[in-house]
This record gives structure tokens, C-alpha cells and sequence, in this order.
């Protein structure tokens, strides 16, 4: 009867303790500013993986006049990006049918795959990509045109 009653005092402890906000975040205090730089969704599966190496992550803005492309290139690392502005098509050497992206989506590409973005539209694409890559690797690689 002593154990029962024990457990049920040290359950509703924990429970008022939670419930008391001491574990409440606190708010920013002075001058303090944050901007999304965008914001996007996907349904494709992500993970990121470093391995306790040493990982160096850039954040980019692309903008892609009409009719501009990226040539084909790859990463040491996965890109995760959101486009922010018009509609961009991605190729990749896996799947050569070309995907529309527009405003609002993120793309994800895992590392080394091989892809082209072009924008095929009449005014001006922009896109916030974002690479982890080892950290004593090159943010792009040339890759040969893998797609007619």
C-alpha cells in the first residue's frame, strides 16, 4: 500500500512540475529580427548522414534568367532547396524526364547524382539552396551531359 501510494504522489509530482512552466521557453528580448528565407515542402524522403565528419553547410541564392541553366553538375552532398520565385525544371541523369518545380517546393537531391536546372519560363526563377557536404570538398562538380 505504501509502494502504490509512493508512485501515484511521485507521478502527480512530475506531472505538476511539467505543467508549472518551468521548462517554458523564454521569448527574444531586445532587437531582434528573423526573415525566412523561404519555405517549402516535399513528399520525397530525406535524410542526412555525416558520420561525425567534419561538414561545412552552405546556404545559396540562385536566380535563373529565362532560359538559363545550371549545366549538368553534382555535389559531394545532399542539396535541399526551396524555389521562391517562378518555376524551375530539374533533370536528373537517373530520370531524364524534366520535373517542375514552381514557388513553394523543395527539391532534394542526395549527393552525387548528376542534374540539370533550367527555367524554360518567360521571367526570372529564384531558388534558396542549401548543400551538406564534407567539409574539404567543392560545392559543385562539372558532369557530363547525362540527358538528350
Amino acid at each position: 500500500m505504501v509502494k502504490s501510494s509512493l508512485v501515484v504522489s511521485s507521478a502527480a509530482a512530475a506531472a505538476a512540475f511539467l505543467s508549472s512552466g518551468a521548462a517554458a521557453a523564454t521569448p527574444a528580448e531586445g532587437d531582434v529580427q528573423r526573415t525566412d528565407l523561404a519555405k517549402g515542402t516535399t513528399t520525397t524522403p530525406i535524410s542526412i548522414v555525416t558520420n561525425g565528419e567534419e561538414t561545412a553547410f552552405y546556404v545559396q541564392s540562385l536566380a535563373l534568367a529565362p532560359g538559363a541553366s545550371s549545366g549538368w553538375h553534382a555535389h559531394p552532398g545532399p542539396e535541399q532547396s526551396v524555389v521562391t520565385e517562378g518555376t524551375v525544371f530539374v533533370q536528373t541523369a537517373g530520370n531524364c524526364i524534366p520535373v517542375a518545380y514552381s514557388s513553394g517546393q523543395t527539391v532534394f537531391l542526395p549527393a552525387g547524382v548528376p542534374h540539370i536546372v533550367t527555367n524554360r519560363g518567360p521571367a526570372g526563377a529564384a531558388v534558396v539552396v542549401t548543400y551538406t557536404l564534407p567539409a574539404d570538398h567543392a560545392v559543385r562538380d562539372d558532369a557530363p551531359t547525362a540527358c538528350p
